[in-house]
């Protein structure tokens, strides 16, 4: 492995493909020790594709075994930024598996993993959410889509005072309708553009933004 030249450390949940792959991709090119998490052989092979500076992890985010494997594999690893970008569109999915996936286990994941981002300095967690969970005049979304997204933003709001109280920055981010199997091939934003936005709204976050819902380019997005 090289070596991690910024001694800085995250850990991206979900990154065999799309945003999460293009997020391993851009943190090791920048000299980041980057984990992530992929469920099968072929998310391990893309990632092992990137750079020798990424180092993968089988994770499926409703199993409770893996995850703690996942935090006893890196239990003297304090984490700079854990990343949660796992996720799933749910078109043909049961409504029960698409919250369970994409409202409740990101909480699940960060509850376990919290100690390691609390003894880095950075302390840095970040959800991907969407604007498709964003209230409209207060209503919840009507698509399953949406509407796990907008639980996941309320259960957020909710938290991430208690992060905030243990000396965490945290925020939601809007990636953008990105060009993606997701997203779609004609989606106006490329992968690339996504996470280099991203990345560097990361790198440049401050604690006063904690609890912030922004997009891609940083900017503040209506709840």
């Amino acid at each position: 492995m090289k070596a991690n030249t910024l001694g800085k450390r995250i850990l991206i949940i979900g990154a065999s493909r799309g945003i999460g792959l293009g997020f391993a991709d851009i943190f090791s090119t920048n000299g980041w020790e980057v984990h992530a998490t992929v469920r099968d052989d072929v998310g391990e092979q893309k990632l092992n594709r990137l750079s020798s500076q990424v180092i993968s992890h089988r994770m499926d985010v409703r199993n409770s075994k893996e995850i703690s494997q996942v935090a006893t594999n890196l239990k003297n690893k304090p984490l700079d930024i854990l990343l949660h970008n796992a996720g799933v569109y749910g078109k043909g999915m049961n409504k029960k598996d698409v919250i369970e996936i994409n409202s409740i286990a990101p909480f699940n994941v960060v509850e376990n993993l919290l100690p390691l981002v609390l003894k880095s300095s950075k302390k840095t967690i970040a959800l991907l959410t969407s604007q498709m969970g964003a209230r409209n005049g207060g209503a919840t979304p009507s698509d399953i889509y949406g509407e796990s997204k907008c639980a996941l933003n309320d259960s957020f709001r909710e938290v991430e005072t208690s992060w905030r109280s243990q000396g965490v920055t945290a925020v939601v981010f809007h990636p953008g309708w990105v060009a993606t199997d997701m997203g779609g091939r004609s989606a106006p934003i490329s992968v690339k553009n996504s996470v280099r936005g991203m990345y560097h709204v990361l790198e440049q976050l401050k604690p006063a933004q904690s609890g912030s819902f922004l997009t891609w380019e940083g900017k503040k997005h209506p709840w």
